[in-house]
């Protein structure tokens, strides 16, 4: 008697403990399902519009588009998944400038004889950082340019007012016109549109960081001295960085464009 009754206690106890296991198990699947469908709805919030890129982490307390060089796209994945892992919320975006072709595909857009910071090259730039921020709703958008990138997005951030947060322009090209005579002896690239052109313009809504190395012999420092006196003459919130040394690669700009993003975000 006692052990029919030992063996049917222990029966109710099997079922119970069967019973929560199944229901924490179905608890745990729903929650994985949820993150999956969070994870999916953000993935498809975030449009580029016509523009293509490569995108890393997650969240929208933060929105980071870097903005590569003339030498295209490769070289920038590295510090963008970095960034992405370290930085909470924040979703980074390595994004292909109209014209290249990266990992993500090719971004429309005309790339002759590398004379393409045209009107529209930086218009459809323009489009997709608008398009961006409409759907993504980051509590800030900080958009890095190195270069070339740096020359779109310095003539943008003038053109049309209102997208970005925060522009830190890396290695400006800030005045093509004497750019490109400093480089080739006289300026070949006439259907670019020029920083400088549209300095004065910038909202002080925008916040602007134009660091140069003193050793970029490419892009030098004078550009960005320039750019930075004709933006901050009417009234733009900008701030300027030589620092010493360095060259034009993104490895010598990286640690203090980091720095400026790190000091930046929400």
């Amino acid at each position: 008697m006692k052990s029919d009754l030992f063996n049917a206690s222990a029966s109710r106890n099997v079922t119970v403990a069967s019973r929560q296991i199944r229901a924490a198990v179905a608890v745990l699947a729903a929650l994985l399902c949820a993150l999956l469908l969070a994870a999916s709805a953000q993935a498809q919030s975030l449009n580029m519009g016509k523009l293509k890129g490569d995108v890393w982490g997650s969240g929208n307390r933060n929105l980071v588009v870097i903005l590569h060089g003339d030498g295209g796209p490769s070289g920038y994945d590295a510090y963008a998944k970095a960034l992405a892992a370290a930085a909470k919320g924040t979703t980074v975006v390595t994004m292909v400038r109209p014209g290249f072709k990266g990992s993500a595909g090719r971004s429309p857009g005309s790339n002759r004889g590398k004379d393409h910071y045209t009107s529209g090259n930086n218009r459809s730039l323009a489009a997709a950082l608008a398009s961006m921020k409409a759907s993504f709703k980051p509590g800030r958008l900080i958009v890095v340019g190195h270069s070339g990138g740096s020359g779109q997005l310095g003539s943008i951030i003038g053109q049309h007012p209102g997208i970005v947060d925060v522009a830190i322009l890396a290695a400006c090209p800030c005045n093509v016109p004497k750019w490109r005579v400093a480089r080739r002896g006289k300026n070949n690239w006439n259907a670019s549109q020029s920083p400088h052109r549209y300095a004065k313009k910038i909202p002080r809504s925008t916040k602007v960081i134009v660091i140069t190395n003193k050793g970029d012999s490419n892009t030098r420092a004078t550009l960005a001295r320039e750019y930075a006196q004709l933006a901050q003459s009417a009234g733009a919130n900008v701030t300027l960085m030589i620092p010493n040394g360095g060259s034009h690669r993104w490895s010598a700009y990286q640690s203090n464009v980091n720095a400026a993003i790190r000091q930046n975000l929400r």
